[in-house]
């Protein structure tokens, strides 16, 4: 084969590629899980929670740590005043988040990517 045939190939095939991401982007969900099916084989992972609030506390540096529970268990949830809630949840509110599994002393938590309350 030819240089010029190859670099063809290369090429059509990175644009269907590329369409296809375009594409398909749209419909790509991230998980809905119950807090007890959170482990340490989904850290750095993303996962959609709903969950109620059951504390809520912040720190000197304005960062949030709640804690959530669902019919399932109890984790905490991290949030950075760079991702703060549009009003920020009391106990007894239910949300619904996405967040990255983080392991912070040896304990899973969850940090706020992304909410809709």
């Amino acid at each position: 084969m030819n240089d010029t045939k190859i670099f063809k190939i290369c090429l059509a095939t990175t644009i269907i590629g590329i369409i296809s991401l375009i594409i398909f982007s749209p419909y790509v969900e991230v998980e809905q899980i119950k807090i007890k099916d959170i482990t340490k084989a989904k850290i750095d992972e993303s996962v959609n929670i709903t969950a109620t609030v059951e504390s809520v506390t912040a720190t000197k540096t304005n960062t949030i740590i709640m804690k959530i529970s669902d019919e399932t268990s109890t984790t905490t949830l991290v949030v950075f005043p760079s991702q703060y809630f549009n009003k920020i949840p009391r106990p007894k509110d239910k949300i619904n988040c996405i967040a990255k599994v983080s392991q912070y002393n040896g304990q899973l938590e969850l940090i706020l990517e992304d909410t809709s309350t």
